[in-house]
């Protein structure tokens, strides 16, 4: 927490299967982190949609979808936000559209999140390397330079682990994968076939937590 407060990114894991994660108060020490410019657009990640949700620029009855999206199905998304929000939402828009998570925290780690409301936050990488999974890979990846997290007990060592799948949405709530990633691993190279099926289990409350 201390390291955080002092605008020093650090090295967290994301539950399973999601990989570790840089995240940070200050969005260009995220950047920065990962050997790319520190201008670039970055990731939000919040304690809940409710953080995000009056600035989202998406029908009323789209954004109970949004929250299933975040907080069970665990993907990130880009959605259209409206002009005039306030200042910390504009490292993660990008031609109108943020880019964040809701994805709920390890439980022993979620009190971070919840103290801030929202980082800035992106998968522990250097840029062109693969996502680390690991603290030890974390470690090696960044060595003395970026304090890590060693959730490694907490999570499921035994599952495939990646970066989150990136869905797009625009105001009525239609979707499509703007980045493939470990959601949509089962559907292989048809990232349309995924995003028709989150449409349909969204409208099949049978077959979601909701």
């Amino acid at each position: 927490m201390a390291a955080l407060q002092a605008g020093a990114p650090i090295a967290i894991p994301l539950p399973s299967p999601m990989p570790y994660t840089i995240t940070g108060t200050e969005a260009a020490a995220v950047n920065s982190a990962k050997g790319r410019a520190a201008d670039q657009p970055v990731g939000l990640t919040v304690r809940d949609i409710d953080v995000v949700a009056p600035y989202l620029d998406v029908a009323e009855e789209v954004l109970p979808m949004v929250r299933w999206l975040g907080e069970s199905e665990m993907v990130s998304l880009l959605a259209p936000v409206r002009p005039g929000g306030p200042r910390w939402l504009r490292p993660a828009t990008h031609d109108g559209m943020l880019f964040f998570a809701s994805i709920p925290w390890i439980p022993e780690f979620a009190g971070i999140l919840a103290e801030f409301g929202h980082l800035y936050m992106s998968s522990a990488n250097l840029t062109g390397s693969r996502p680390t999974t690991t603290a030890a890979e974390t470690r090696a990846a960044f060595g003395d330079r970026l304090l890590v997290v060693d959730g490694d007990r907490l999570r499921d060592g035994t599952r495939p682990h990646g970066s989150t799948t990136m869905v797009r949405m625009n105001s009525c709530g239609e979707l499509a994968v703007a980045r493939s990633g470990i959601n949509n691993a089962a559907f292989g190279s048809d990232s349309a076939a995924y995003a028709t099926d989150l449409a349909k289990r969204w409208s099949s409350p049978a077959d979601t937590s909701r």
